[in-house]
């Protein structure tokens, strides 16, 4: 059991780097965060979009914040916090590899979802 905040969002981050080729791109990379983008332009109901949010870690305070974007994805029944909107996650203060396995799992999650939508 993880419990120190660097290694939690370091064992975390590891997790979500191999996104970054598959088609993500990198906007923050540093001791305290880590997210990635989709850069492909769509449209939707005639609303050009460039880039999208996929999926972030954070160490905020005492705890590290998985965050994935959960817009047009039914997000309400995985007990998930909500953050902002269209963004749900996660507030780790512990890793299990029980709970490591539900983080790659719910990323995958988004990561098909978002192939299916073809956001990426």
């Amino acid at each position: 059991m993880k419990t120190d905040l660097v290694e939690i969002f370091q064992t975390i981050r590891a997790s979500l780097q191999p996104y970054a080729a598959r088609g993500y791109t990198v906007h923050e990379n540093s001791e305290t965060g880590y997210d990635l983008y989709s850069e492909k332009n769509v449209e939707i109901s005639g609303e050009k979009i460039t880039e999208r949010f996929f999926c972030g870690i954070y160490i905020n305070g005492d705890k590290v914040e998985v965050k994935l974007n959960t817009s047009d994805f039914e997000s309400e029944k995985q007990n998930l916090t909500a953050f902002d909107e269209g963004k749900a996650g996660l507030k780790i203060t512990e890793l299990s590899d029980d709970k490591l396995k539900e983080t790659e799992t719910l990323i995958e999650i988004i990561h098909t979802n978002f192939k299916e939508k073809e956001w990426i």
